[in-house]
């Protein structure tokens, strides 16, 4: 994608790393499917950004996946990113298909302030975040915070609905599928036959402490966030 910087919008993603603890829901198991439409700063005519994501959860957060495709066309040229994630219990499975591999790293907690590690409306507030009433997003009524540039949706610890923006480009992010406490079968929370490498073995290898890696959504600069911004691999 060259030195074009456009929105990933994995704020939803974000969250499931801030708060990486049990009971992340107010709800026991959801599914949701997401949209993804928007524009990057200085675009021609015909380019675009377009994907879709998918969010599967159950015991409260404690078994969760989440993938997101995104399809950006610029100057004609189309370019396809994937990001496919799970968490069990205070672990995450970060898939990188181009090496066909799969990172795991510990949560690390907010062990210092335990209300950061639930999404109620007291944490959003902690963060920062400005709260702009109700609306309703598939017939749910979700809360409305504004994170610096970011609006996010929100119904019971659930985004439905994002907006970001960053240097002059807009992506929208928005559930198109909600329903929540139902029963959801195994296979939806499967990842490729990658082997598995951790994190904190990378990190020991390269001489450096091995101790969990802290997301870069646990730093707290709440006036200052930005969008979590992910690095994406090719699908092949």
């Amino acid at each position: 994608m060259g030195n074009i910087k456009y929105i990933v919008v994995s704020l939803l993603l974000g969250f499931i790393e801030l708060f990486g603890a049990t009971n992340r829901y107010e709800m026991k198991s959801g599914i949701v499917e997401y949209e993804i439409v928007g524009s990057v700063e200085g675009g021609k005519k015909g380019d675009s950004i377009t994907g879709t994501s998918k969010l599967y959860f159950k015991d409260y957060g404690n078994l969760e996946l989440t993938d997101e495709k995104i399809v950006q066309v610029t100057m004609g040229e189309k370019d396809e990113e994937r990001t496919l994630s799970k968490i069990v219990g205070n672990k995450m499975y970060s898939v990188d298909f181009e090496e066909e591999v799969i990172y795991t790293q510990k949560l690390a907690l907010d062990e210092e302030d335990g209300a950061m590690n639930v999404k109620n409306y007291d944490t959003f507030v902690q963060m920062g975040a400005k709260n702009l009433g109700k609306e309703e997003i598939l017939g749910y009524k979700c809360d409305v915070w504004q994170l610096g540039q970011d609006k996010i949706w929100v119904y019971n610890s659930v985004p439905l609905k994002q907006v970001s923006k960053s240097n002059g480009s807009i992506q929208i992010q928005q559930a198109k599928l909600a329903v929540f406490n139902v029963d959801i079968k195994d296979d939806k929370f499967k990842l490729p036959p990658f082997p598995i490498k951790a994190i904190e073995e990378i990190v020991g290898d390269e001489g450096e402490s091995a101790a969990p890696v802290v997301p870069e959504t646990h730093k707290k600069e709440p006036a200052k966030q930005e969008p979590v911004k992910q690095e994406f691999k090719k699908v092949k």
